[in-house]
């Protein structure tokens, strides 16, 4: 597919320092998101180091070769943040991961924590990814109600991420993708400032990513924001 795409990340009103990253390498069709772990030491290094070992990847021939490069560089990311973690003596160097491939008529989803993409289609927005939180565990069970997890102290907290422990299991989906949809990847800087509705309104505008991600980023800032924002935007164009 032939696409257009642009990525634009800010530290915010509130934070002292960025620790959100990102890559938009339409050369080799591949996006990412990281946003290193609130609270937690180096979360920049943790988002650096996934984007350092995925834009090293070079993109063979076959779609399923790369989806087994995406998950090694992973991989070795959370093996290198572990290592980092035990040198500098931390308790964890970790940060989520959210990862779109274009795979032709489809696009493929890999992720890791509580960073997001969606696909806008035609009037329709949805969410390709699930959040990797206590939240959605509890919820999953049947067991707690939205209104039960809201009220939660540890509802936000993540279950899953990069550096965050050894086996690390990457989630990934697939989404059919057609000219003009537009897919999102952000970090929850985003989704802490706009609901999904408003986010769907930004996406279908007919105007270029750069400036749909640039709304994006500047209505977060306008609204206080509380957290890194980071937002890439890719357009199907044919």
């Amino acid at each position: 597919m032939l696409t257009s795409s642009h990525g634009r990340s800010d530290r915010g009103a509130v934070r002292s320092h960025n620790e959100d990253s990102y890559l938009d390498d339409p050369a080799n069709r591949l996006w990412v998101v990281a946003d290193g772990m609130g609270g937690h030491a180096a979360g920049d290094v943790a988002s650096q180091t996934i984007i350092k070992h995925l834009r090293a990847l070079p993109r063979p021939p076959q779609t399923v070769d790369y989806v087994d490069q995406v998950d090694d560089a992973l991989a070795a990311a959370n093996a290198e943040l572990i290592e980092y973690a035990h040198r500098n003596a931390l308790q964890i160097v970790g940060s989520t991961a959210v990862v779109l491939l274009d795979a032709g008529s489809y696009m493929l989803c890999a992720w890791a924590g509580d960073s997001r993409i969606y696909q806008r289609a035609g009037n329709g927005l949805r969410q390709l990814t699930r959040d990797h939180t206590q939240a959605h565990e509890m919820m999953s069970t049947g067991a707690f109600s939205a209104a039960d997890v809201q009220s939660h102290a540890q509802g936000g907290a993540l279950v899953r991420a990069v550096g965050a422990e050894a086996g690390l299991v990457v989630e990934w989906a697939a989404a059919e993708a057609t000219v003009n949809d537009v897919f999102l990847l952000c970090s929850d800087g985003v989704t802490k400032e706009m609901n999904d509705q408003e986010i769907a309104e930004v996406l279908g505008r007919p105007a270029p990513v750069s400036e749909i991600t640039s709304t994006l980023v500047d209505t977060c800032l306008a609204r206080g924001a509380r957290d890194n924002i980071t937002a890439v935007v890719v357009r199907v164009e044919a």
